[in-house]
């Protein structure tokens, strides 16, 4: 068995030769006796005892606790202070360098016995401590390795996971947009044809002096279908212009009810029940009329046999997360008693050119129109279906905050308008503005064209006599038809403004700050019939507010 290997470090010879003849007697090896710290350090440099015997007061300028803080501590090297006395800053400064123990002088052989047992014990524990925080530290740093590894390998996975699932949506995007493609692209070619040909026999008939009025209402009911199309897609995005308005259903129901029950078979019955009174809402009446037509022509053709349609409209408060839904709405619920719709098909009935039916002119594209006006409307769709007994469709609106400003709902009649007064039409088309200056005329007005909304400005500041400013949104040159229409409302707050869009970000922008719109394409009884109303209503504001009449118009 190996000896217990002591350095002793003490200035006084005699002192430290009696405890090595001590240390020799209980079996200890004494590998140098150190007279200073220096020699101390030296010497368990090249010695590695397995215990330092360290007397406090030792000659020079390092004391014995000066010479033990400088022990490297990678050796782990237990010292034990000898000392006689020593002031307590003295013990203060030795307890901070963590000794194993100390030996007040004189001491005893069994007391140094006893103490170096305690000594070598103790090594012995932090040496097993040492090692198994080692081998601890060792099993975390490989597990650590191991969780970094299988991390890599999980991110990896989620990075291939991500990447399949951005191409899977990538392509289903691509499949949406190839059939919305398709879908227009049959539907425009097909109303292209319609609106060629009859334009082309009219040239051909007209060029021999006979009647082409048929060919021409042909071409313009064909070139209408292609502008409803659009319309419906615009509807279906969310980016039609909505000419909204707070309606009371209870009376507005009953007119459109009656032109709902003109695309049935005398075999369907239509119940109409609308609760009284319902909560007004805010909506476009046309729109919400052919939503309605729509959902009456799909109730229709799923009862080839006959039926019942049953239309109801009623209040209720709805706090549904799946759907989005918190507060009051007027709900207003089409169901019928037809064949119903597949489980499999209801996710996908509202999708643009979606359809079981044959594919015609419009086929595909109402329940789209119907679900992209509700949503643009603050709304929500719920349609259920069950096969052979029938479908229902629910249409959430929201309760609107203002009173009812249009107390029915019957529809503009379309009829010739015949009128007077000034209009200023700024477009920077020149075919569009010119057909449009033709089309005002023909109602009566008299008509200024101008490319752009700087010589529209130009000429209001001018005094040009005006009466209402007519402007397309878009249009080059840094200044668009809205801010145009707030540069008129600031210098001239009296003159009536009507903008036309045929698509526009800057529509809804419009629309907000409470501007009119008239969407294209639009034809001349409808533009006629609205740059009157708006005329007029501006008129009667005047009379009311004459602060309100322009400033240097006319």
């Amino acid at each position: 068995m190996l000896q217990t290997k002591i350095m002793v470090v003490e200035d006084e010879r005699i002192v430290a030769l009696n405890l090595k003849q001590r240390l020799a007697r209980m079996g200890y090896e004494v590998t140098a006796i150190a007279t200073s710290g220096p020699k101390a350090l030296a010497a368990i440099a090249t010695n590695r005892p397995d215990i330092v015997l360290m007397d406090i007061h030792i000659d020079g300028d390092m004391d014995g606790i000066d010479t033990a803080a400088a022990i490297p501590p990678e050796l782990h090297l237990p010292v034990v202070y000898l000392t006689a006395y020593s002031e307590e800053a003295t013990l203060e400064r030795a307890r901070e360098t963590q000794p194993y123990g100390y030996l007040l002088k004189p001491f005893s052989e069994r007391e140094l016995h006893a103490t170096l047992k305690m000594v070598m014990e103790r090594r012995r524990a932090d040496g097993l401590l040492r090692d198994s925080e080692a081998q601890l530290e060792a099993l975390v740093a490989a597990r650590t390795a191991e969780l970094a590894a299988a991390n890599a390998q999980l991110q990896e996975q989620i990075g291939l996971q991500r990447k399949t699932e951005a191409a899977l949506h990538q392509a289903q995007k691509m499949e949406a947009i190839g059939q919305l493609t398709g879908g227009v692209a049959h539907h425009f070619n097909n109303l292209l044809t319609v609106v060629l040909g009859n334009l082309q026999l009219a040239k051909r008939r007209a060029a021999n002096g006979e009647d082409v009025e048929r060919f021409l209402v042909s071409a313009i009911a064909g070139a209408q279908r292609g502008a409803d199309v659009v319309k419906q897609l615009l509807t279906f995005s969310r980016q039609q212009v909505l000419e909204s308005r707070v309606i009371d259903l209870a009376q507005w129901m009953p007119a459109a009810s009656t032109l709902l029950a003109n695309a049935f078979r005398s075999d369907i019955a239509v119940e109409v029940e609308v609760a009284s009174p319902t909560w007004p809402i805010h909506v476009d009446p046309a729109q919400l009329e052919l939503a309605l037509l729509n959902l009456a022509v799909n109730a229709r053709d799923a009862m080839p046999g006959g039926g019942v349609l049953h239309i109801s409209a009623a209040n209720r408060s709805v706090d549904d997360e799946q759907m989005a839904l918190h507060g009051d709405y007027v709900v207003i619920e089409v169901a019928d008693t037809g064949e119903g719709v597949d489980p499999e098909i209801v996710q996908r009935v509202f999708e643009p050119f979606f359809t079981t039916k044959e594919l015609g002119p419009g086929a595909g594209l109402g329940l789209s129109q119907v679900q992209g006006f509700i949503h643009q409307s603050g709304g929500a769709v719920d349609l259920t279906s069950v096969v052979g007994q029938g479908t229902t469709v629910r249409l959430y609106l929201p309760a609107a905050k203002e009173a009812v400003t249009e107390l029915s709902g019957e529809p503009l009649a379309h009829q010739p308008v015949k009128a007077s007064g000034r209009v200023l039409v700024v477009d920077d088309d020149v075919e569009v503005a010119s057909l449009t200056g033709q089309l005002l005329e023909g109602c009566g007005y008299t008509v200024k064209l101008v490319p752009g909304a700087k010589v529209a400005l130009d000429l209001l500041e001018a005094g040009e006599p005006v009466d209402l400013l007519f402007s397309d949104i878009i249009m080059p040159g840094g200044m668009n038809g809205v801010e145009l229409a707030e540069a008129v409302r600031r210098r001239f707050p009296g003159l009536p403004i009507l903008l036309a869009t045929g698509y526009s970000d800057a529509g809804p922008l419009a629309t907000a700050k409470g501007l009119q719109i008239i969407a294209k394409p639009y034809d001349a009884d409808a533009l006629c019939l609205r740059v009157r109303e708006i005329m007029l209503s501006a008129a009667q504001g005047s009379r009311a507010d004459p602060a309100r009449r322009p400033v240097s118009c006319h």
